[in-house]
């Protein structure tokens, strides 16, 4: 991948000879090449291979790359190309609160910062929920409970050190060669709304874009937005929840309005979490009435 990449880059800067070995290449998925130890206690030499194929290419090396589709081979110096690896790295919050965690028994032992939000979420969570109905408690719990999981999962990953990633899978030379670790908050539901609505490339502006070849104008209430960033929410994945839970709001809607009168749709808080109509708005049509 990383040789297909370095040739597009040759391929896009050929008329311009000091930039062909100049710009950006992100690995993404790095996790999936982590080595792990498999059943018989032997270890996974598949994922292992493929990071010691990648030490020199990052390092900085002359790659030979092959265009298929034009019979030609470059000479690529990678050694101004920036590399960026990527990854969800599922576990590693794991990994880590097992390195931090400290242990203590006993009366006067210190209580975790983590018992404190526990205990004020759940008094909080009583006294919210008297007046609601039980699918309305149950969503809210399940959000509670994953902004929780998140804030925890999240305050760990700050923690992170380079150990941390050799403890997931990655062999120590790839590791050294990449020398700053950052992480990515969790989405929260105020993201998921900015994703939804986004003028180029959310779903909604899509969907907008594709009902305005009827003529017809799609409108989403901020009641709307807030209940699809909460349905999503709950899905625990991440922005990628969002498509499907529009489209299932706007099925009806989308095979009534084709060759109809239909010249506005106002989708609810209630269309998306209780299935109702949308609010459709009607042209106008003239009567003719003949003497």
């Amino acid at each position: 991948r990383c040789r297909k990449c370095s040739g597009k880059i040759m391929a896009s800067s050929r008329t311009r000879p000091r930039e062909d070995q100049q710009g950006i290449i992100v690995l993404d998925e790095l996790d999936k090449l982590a080595s792990k130890r498999n059943k018989h206690g032997g270890k996974d030499i598949g994922g292992e291979g493929v990071q010691q194929s990648l030490l020199k290419i990052i390092e900085g090396t002359n790659v030979t790359v092959t265009d298929k589709a034009k019979n030609k081979t470059y000479q690529i110096d990678t050694r101004n190309i920036l590399f960026l690896a990527s990854g969800a790295f599922i576990g590693l919050d794991q990994i880590i609160k097992r390195r931090t965690a400290s242990k203590s028994l006993g009366f006067g032992a210190p209580m975790s910062e983590e018992h404190y939000i526990k205990a004020a979420s759940i008094e909080e969570r009583i006294r919210e929920t008297e007046v609601l109905s039980e699918t309305r408690k149950d969503r809210i719990k399940q959000i509670r409970d994953t902004e929780e999981k998140n804030k925890t999962k999240d305050r760990l990953l700050v923690q992170v050190e380079p150990r941390d990633i050799l403890d997931y899978g990655v062999i120590p030379e790839l590791a050294g060669r990449i020398p700053v670790v950052v992480t990515l908050d969790s989405l929260t539901q105020e993201d998921l709304m900015i994703i939804a609505n986004d003028k180029e490339r959310g779903v909604i502006s899509q969907l907008k874009e594709l009902l305005s070849l009827n003529d017809c104008e799609l409108e989403f209430s901020d009641d709307a937005l807030r209940a699809v960033a909460e349905l999503a929410f709950c899905k625990k994945t991440g922005a990628r929840a969002l498509k499907s839970i529009v489209e299932t709001t706007l099925l009806d809607a989308m095979f009534e309005i084709p060759g109809s009168d239909i010249q506005h749709v106002l989708i609810t808080s209630d269309t998306v979490l209780e299935k109702e109509d949308p609010a459709y708005t009607r042209r106008e049509t003239d009567v003719i009435v003949e003497q």
